[in-house]
């Protein structure tokens, strides 16, 4: 079980950053995202004092870390290219969303991401709703779901094809209401490095890049 907590901004002896009592590998080995409160609550519920009603004594902000679900150095080549500059990428898939459709500001956005490795999947989706978050959306961690049918169906599709048509069956079948939005991260070609992300909502799909 991978730990998931929250530390209080100002405390820098709670981090896991190098120091007598951690080394820097083992810093190396957590992920961190700095939000504010409000941010905290959203993404770990209960786990965050909320602002008191006079506000607080001093300003404060919110680091969610992760350990990470692989170590550094048992990577492949090209997840560690991906991982390294993963905040600048999603930041840049984020902010492509919602400058693409400033109209889905107030809907409740879901994360999907298609990469072959399931650990490296993980983070990508956690780093994904730590930036669609720190650009003011409302996020869910509920996942679309397609029958046993469909999925058989759209596998054997090319991508041009697969990714609307699933985006089409998720609205059809209700995973997807009209107060939904999904972003999905795909990596399109395993020779590549290059992360793609499409918008679904209401049956629509439109590729971000």
């Amino acid at each position: 079980m991978f730990g998931l907590f929250p530390l209080v901004f100002g405390f820098p002896f709670v981090m896991p950053q190098p120091g007598s009592w951690r080394d820097r590998d083992d810093a190396r080995n957590y992920s961190c995202a700095l939000m504010t409160v409000e941010q905290a609550q959203v993404a770990r519920p209960g786990a965050v004092r909320p602002v008191g009603p006079r506000g607080d004594l001093y300003e404060r902000d919110v680091v969610l870390c992760q350990e990470r679900m692989l170590p550094l150095g048992l990577r492949l080549d090209a997840d560690e290219a991906i991982l390294s500059t993963l905040d600048a990428r999603v930041k840049e898939l984020a902010g492509a969303a919602r400058s693409r459709r400033p109209d889905l500001e107030g809907a409740t956005w879901l994360v999907e991401v298609y990469y072959p490795s399931p650990a490296v999947s993980a983070k990508i989706g956690f780093a994904t709703k730590n930036a669609l978050m720190a650009e003011g959306l409302g996020v869910s961690d509920r996942a679309p779901t397609l029958a046993a049918g469909d999925v058989q169906v759209i596998t054997r599709m090319p991508p041009n094809e697969a990714y609307p048509t699933a985006c089409r069956r998720y609205t059809d079948n209700g995973s997807l209401g009209p107060n939904d939005a999904l972003l999905a991260v795909v990596l399109l070609d395993r020779q590549e490095t290059a992360l793609h992300a499409g918008l679904c909502a209401a049956g629509s799909w439109t590729w971000l890049r």
